[in-house]
């Protein structure tokens, strides 16, 4: 038994999964940035009145979930339990709501959460969210479902069920409220602990409640589409339109809800289906919707607002599950080795040039024997060496050796990277963006001139 071990419920990224991970994000990020939502970063810290005053001070999160910071004795400060009220912060904070709307963010962050450990459930895990500020109408809910059965195809994930179904506006709430506790104060008694609680509080939470019998009481509540207004009817018949037409695949849930105060009209869910996940109760893979409150309810202006978030833990896993492959092995493909001793920077010079056109090279600066850098250039997964110091490997030359095929070729070190591009790839190299050329125009399509500026003629 190790003497430190990661805290109950957190748990490390090892380069498998790390890779995994950094691979979903990309493709994710590059997603959002076509459907122009930018990233935005929020710290790990915040301070707890985001979230008491957004998600509600009775919420599960609110009362058990949070992880408190302390910081020189002073508290206040809480772990960041989700993404959309510290986006919301961050929006208000820095004038955004005076920009031209609406306003779009992507994010892709840790989030943390003291929760029971349990199957895809950690206190410590990612999120993938968008935000969209200052779009009231149906279209903007329709597109972060879009944007989310799109993705998850993009992934391969097949094996999940999209949800949707309207809660109200915030006016037609107390109405909802009034008709629902209604209903389950007639079975007071046989609610769990959390759910009477909920009856107080919050009575839509019941239907986000995990127990199997406060679940088959929620069967016969009243359905909430027949609770909501005219208005609230609307909307989520152009959401639901909208998917039809877009052939996006759903069920409408009449007592989905979600589980913060701040949700409003349109919500929805991807809930997983492999039994693999299902034997421990429902687990979203994404799950999101509108919160036209929320600005206001933050010290900001009236303002409509919808989003969405991901698990990038349950994707990974359930993804994993279905046999998709989501990354590479993290490894080098390449490994430079020399039956010369103390000549690192050699090694490494000889390396520079293979790492500089793009191939991923590690170094063996041991000073054991050749044959042995060999064995340990194979056991780390390398598909190719470079030897250098041998007497066939002098004077200008390089041993390059396909270490699957076991075959080997005397090259020139011009010609080195070449010679090594023939047994593996390069891997693309990531760039600063270095701006337009002033001097070049945009062409056009294909028969067409370029593109004019202002003010210039043909």
């Amino acid at each position: 038994m190790p003497t430190y071990q990661a805290p109950r419920g957190m748990r490390d990224l090892l380069p498998a999964e790390a890779a995994a991970f950094d691979a979903l994000q990309a493709v994710i990020q590059a997603r959002a940035l076509r459907y122009g939502y930018p990233r935005l970063g929020t710290p790990i810290v915040e301070d707890a009145q985001v979230f008491l005053r957004a998600v509600g001070e009775t919420s599960d999160v609110a009362t058990k979930e949070m992880l408190e910071v302390s910081l020189h004795g002073a508290g206040g400060l809480v772990l960041r339990p989700e993404g959309t009220a510290a986006v919301t912060r961050a929006y208000l904070e820095h004038g955004l709501h005076r920009s031209p709307q609406p306003q779009r963010f992507f994010y892709f962050e840790p989030m943390f959460r003291g929760q029971r450990p349990q199957l895809l459930r950690y206190r410590q895990f990612w999120q993938w969210g968008l935000e969209c500020y200052g779009a009231a109408e149906p279209g903007a809910d329709l597109e972060q479902i879009e944007f989310t059965a799109a993705l998850l195809a993009e992934v391969g994930l097949t094996e999940y069920t999209l949800k949707v179904n309207t809660v109200g506006e915030t006016a037609a709430q107390p109405k909802i409220r009034q008709a629902l506790k209604e209903y389950f104060e007639r079975y007071r008694a046989e609610l769990d602990d959390d759910c009477k609680a909920r009856l107080d509080s919050n009575v839509l939470r019941i239907f986000d409640c995990k127990n199997p019998n406060d679940r088959k009481i929620a069967q016969g509540a009243p359905k909430l589409r027949d609770l909501v207004s005219d208005a609230d009817k609307t909307h989520f018949a152009a959401v639901v339109d909208g998917l039809d037409r877009l052939g996006v695949a759903y069920e409408v849930d009449e007592r989905l809800a979600r589980g913060f105060d701040y949700y409003t009209r349109t919500v929805f869910e991807c809930h997983l289906t492999n039994p693999a996940f299902t034997k421990a109760g429902e687990i979203a893979v994404a799950g999101g919707g509108r919160y036209d409150g929320l600005v206001r309810t933050m010290g900001g202006p009236d303002t409509a607002g919808v989003g969405i978030a991901g698990g990038v833990d349950v994707l990974y896993y359930a993804l994993k599950e279905q046999g998709v492959a989501v990354a590479e092995e993290p490894r080098a493909d390449v490994y430079v080795l020399s039956a010369q001793s103390d000549d690192g920077a050699d090694r490494l010079q000889l390396a520079g040039p293979l790492r500089e056109a793009g191939f991923s090279v590690a170094i063996d600066y041991s000073t054991r024997s050749l044959e042995r850098q060999l064995e340990s250039a194979v056991k780390h997964g390398a598909k190719v060496a470079v030897i250098r110091g041998t007497p066939e490997a002098r004077g200008g030359n390089v041993i390059v050796r396909d270490l699957a095929k076991k075959v080997q070729r005397v090259t020139r070190l011009a010609a080195v990277v070449v010679e090594v591009g023939r047994h593996v790839p390069k891997r693309p190299k990531p760039r600063l963006e270095s701006g337009p050329n002033p001097d070049e125009h945009e062409p056009g399509a294909a028969g067409e001139g370029p593109y004019l500026g202002d003010g210039e003629k043909e």
